[in-house]
């Protein structure tokens, strides 16, 4: 997955990337349709998605699954693959 902030130049957002676990086990992350989607596992058990892109952010309620929240994250940036 491309790190944050290097992707080739000229170019205003990452390529589309699938959901891939980083080096945090309790953070996904992934790039669609110009924004950066994170979910999190959070310390109550419960998972929130983060989206973040030039001029809109969006974070979803706190979901009982990873995969709704990856879902909820998924449908802001305007679908699943």
């Amino acid at each position: 997955m491309s790190p944050r902030g290097r992707h080739a130049a000229g170019r205003s957002a990452p390529g589309d990337e699938p959901w891939a676990r980083t080096s945090d086990r309790n953070v996904w992350r992934a790039y669609k349709g110009g924004l950066v989607l994170t979910v999190t596992h959070l310390t109550g058990g419960a998972w929130q998605a983060l989206a973040e892109g030039p001029g809109t952010c969006g974070r979803s309620p706190e979901l009982e699954t990873r995969t709704a929240a990856q879902a909820w994250a998924d449908d802001f940036a305007g679908g699943a693959p």
